[in-house]
């Protein structure tokens, strides 16, 4: 049996816990739930995310593997804690949305503990342990870019028991990537969102116009600002590169927007392509 602590029950974190404590999976896992709030700790053993919870890194000390489901701009931080707690042949991996930055930051820090870094490709608009699901993360991919032998196995096998498949790059072929698939479009989310609020202002009959369209390209800028911002901002080079590249095809469209013909045929190419 893995003994696996959790930092950060939200959404991937409680998943992760729900995910662990299937019942075919029952006799291989014990999870212990890590979080600063008491409430979310009760509601972590109430849903059966966790055999154990806590308020304290401590409670990791005996962990063969620890995941940090928090916020980006934190995980280095945790990581740097953790390592005077846990054993030396502890794991210690993440959830988290960017990977080079914080991999670059984790390995300045002088820490014997292996740090595997890992990203599930999933996600819900809805935020926190209510969005939490036990099968959050089957059919989908995990992210790995670090590779240390017996210690990525460790890893890889937590994903893979959660129900996912598991993806290896680098970590800078990771925040380029998911920078276009995923973070830009959440910039577009909030950017439409906001320029959506400011048109209600004028005109709040527009409510009555919203279909199926809008709120699918919007439905993700309810998405948490703390989770958010800082992942932005650690792969800002990244989004810039891609939000340019957006904005020139938005001018494109712009320009030809009365012209039928070059709407139709640049509309047409993007199909065929």
């Amino acid at each position: 049996m893995l003994n696996v602590s959790i930092v950060g029950l939200g959404q991937i974190g409680g998943s992760l816990g729900l995910a662990l404590k299937r019942k075919t999976l029952k006799d291989s896992y014990y999870v212990t739930g890590i979080a600063r709030s008491k409430e979310t700790l009760k509601t972590v053993l109430k849903i059966g995310a966790a055999d154990e919870v806590s308020l304290s890194l401590e409670s990791a000390k005996n962990s063969d593997i620890v995941v940090i489901c928090t916020p980006v701009d934190t995980i280095a931080s945790i990581y740097k804690n953790l390592v005077k707690i846990v054993k030396n042949n502890t794991v210690i991996t993440d959830s988290g949305s960017v990977k080079y930055s914080i991999e670059r930051e984790i390995n300045n820090i002088n820490g014997k503990v292996a740090f595997i870094g890992s990203h599930p490709m999933t996600g819900r608009a809805k935020n926190g342990l209510c969005s939490a699901e036990a099968d959050m993360f089957k059919n989908t991919k995990v992210i790995i870019t670090q590779r240390y032998g017996k210690s990525e196995k460790i890893v890889s096998k937590i994903w893979k028991d959660a129900g996912a498949e598991i993806v290896k790059m680098s970590a800078k072929s990771h925040d380029d990537l998911v920078a276009f698939t995923s973070h830009l479009p959440h910039v577009i989310a909030f950017s439409l969102n906001k320029a959506y609020k400011k048109v209600k202002k004028k005109n709040p009959y527009i409510n009555d116009l919203i279909a199926g369209s809008f709120k699918s390209i919007t439905k993700v800028s309810v998405s948490s600002a703390d989770m958010w911002a800082p992942i932005f901002a650690l792969n800002s080079k990244n989004i810039n590169k891609y939000l340019d590249e957006f904005i020139k095809e938005l001018n494109v469209f712009k320009r030809n927007l009365n012209d039928k013909k070059k709407i139709k045929k640049e509309i047409l190419k993007i199909q065929k392509d």
